[in-house]
């Protein structure tokens, strides 16, 4: 998946609009004041996780350039998102690699 220019722009709205809505709540502030009042600092930080996929499309990859920009407005990625550098592959091995291995005394799993 490819975040487009529209869609960074969004999600970025979204940022500043949960910052701004819980900066803004009087309860979350009359709260804050009271633990300050009881001789407490506090420093309040919340998680979101933000799923995104196209409706209608299988589940896909998150590129390392799209990771770095969700990063960026400190949106955490799932790391069941994997980049699409570093999705799994399968190790190929050919017979003179089993048996150089074999040769070192290096076994390896023939399911790879």
């Amino acid at each position: 998946m490819q975040l487009d220019d529209n869609l960074k722009k969004l999600l970025r709205e979204l940022g500043e609009a949960i910052n701004v809505g819980v900066s803004e709540s009087a309860r979350i502030q009359n709260t804050i004041g009271e633990i300050r009042a009881a001789g407490f600092d506090i420093v309040l930080r919340l998680d979101a996780t933000i799923g995104l996929a196209a409706r209608g499309e299988k589940p896909s990859h998150i590129t390392r350039q799209d990771r770095r920009f969700l990063e960026s407005l400190n949106i955490r990625v799932d790391e069941e998102v994997l980049d699409e550098e570093s999705a799994a592959k399968k190790l190929e091995v050919t017979a003179q690699d089993l048996k150089f291995l074999k040769s070192l005394k290096i076994s390896i799993d023939e399911s790879l």
